[in-house]
């Protein structure tokens, strides 16, 4: 059930709701871990030092042989894969955002060209020496190729019409683009790539909606006023957590005034702190907007290392499940 009105200022809206003398219903929440506890650092940071989860130039989805592997180092350190394949996911974004410079120097990006328009490399051969993903190199080099015959198009940027130009290349989306600037065998080289690449081609997914609208129902089931994410933008808050709670809600005994759901797990390595930095940051901004601290929802669990913040973190896993209890 949402108590939302379009037509009412967020500032006002939000002073009404949360004044002392408005009556709120009072809820409690026990979230019983369904599958995941908080992961010792130490697991983490022994996975790291397998030196299994990535290679030189690989920045795929893991299958076969690479799969198995990860899959027994997991299972020997009790962690889950789909963990380990999170922890590996934000460690190749960093290699990528480490290593782009690559196709920023002129000298380097000139000799990338070269290798790929002249001696006909593969996009696999550059992405191993380059140690960056293979479709980050191709939209290198096609950047240049775009802006070479349509100067007029200022500047490879997805905004600006010759990044809009690229990224029709890229999807296959124009056929008139595709077939005017790639041979058949570049088109190849692409539609390889892409197979090979999380990174540098990335698609849209469902499934973090698709557990918002778990959260959704769970919530709408036993009756909890909230407000989502779109309609905290309609009132123009500036911050838009996935769910403000309209309630007196407390959940595991800590009082929650919003929820955020987060697809993937959140790491406590030195190395990928970077990305769960982003996550403490982001709620210190809902806390700063709605005066009350929050629940992050990490949908393959979390570090022992995030226990003890201010945020109430939890797992996903009693979202499609019994083990939760109100009353």
């Amino acid at each position: 059930m949402i108590f939302v009105s379009t037509q009412t200022t967020a500032a006002a809206y939000l002073d009404h709701i949360f004044d002392s003398g408005t009556k709120r219903v009072k809820r409690k929440i026990t979230w019983e871990p369904a599958a995941y506890e908080p992961v010792p650092i130490s697991k983490e940071i022994e996975l790291l030092r397998k030196d299994v989860l990535i290679r030189r130039g690989e920045f795929g989805k893991l299958y076969g042989s690479r799969q198995l592997e990860v899959e027994l180092e997991c299972c020997e350190l009790g962690l889950t894969f789909q963990q380990a394949l999170s922890i590996r996911k934000q460690l190749l974004i960093k290699k990528a955002r480490m290593n782009h410079w690559k196709l920023k120097e002129k000298d380097s990006l000139e000799e990338v060209i070269r290798s790929f328009q002249t001696q006909k490399k593969s996009l696999a051969d550059i992405a191993v020496e380059l140690d960056l993903p293979p479709v980050s190199i191709f939209r290198a080099i096609m950047a240049r190729r775009v802006l070479e015959r349509h100067p007029d198009l200022q500047a490879a940027n997805r905004r600006r019409p010759a990044g809009k130009v690229l990224q029709s290349i890229i999807f296959e989306d124009d056929e008139e683009y595709v077939d005017t600037f790639l041979s058949k065998w570049e088109l190849e080289e692409l539609q390889s790539s892409k197979k090979r690449d999380m990174i540098g081609y990335v698609t849209n997914s469902t499934s973090p909606q698709d557990w918002e609208n778990e959260l959704y129902s769970f919530l709408d089931g036993h009756g909890i006023n909230y407000a989502k994410e779109e309609d905290l933008k309609s009132m123009g808050t500036k911050s838009t957590p996935d769910c403000l709670l309209l309630d007196d809600v407390s959940i595991n005994g800590r009082k929650v005034r919003w929820i955020e759901f987060k697809s993937y797990y959140a790491s406590g390595l030195r190395e990928n702190w970077w990305f769960t930095k982003k996550l403490l940051a982001q709620s210190k901004k809902y806390e700063d907007e709605f005066g009350g601290e929050g629940a992050i929802i990490m949908k393959s669990g979390f570090s022992e290392t995030l226990a003890s913040s201010s945020t109430l973190f939890l797992d996903s896993g009693p979202l499609s499940t019994d083990f939760i209890c109100i009353y």
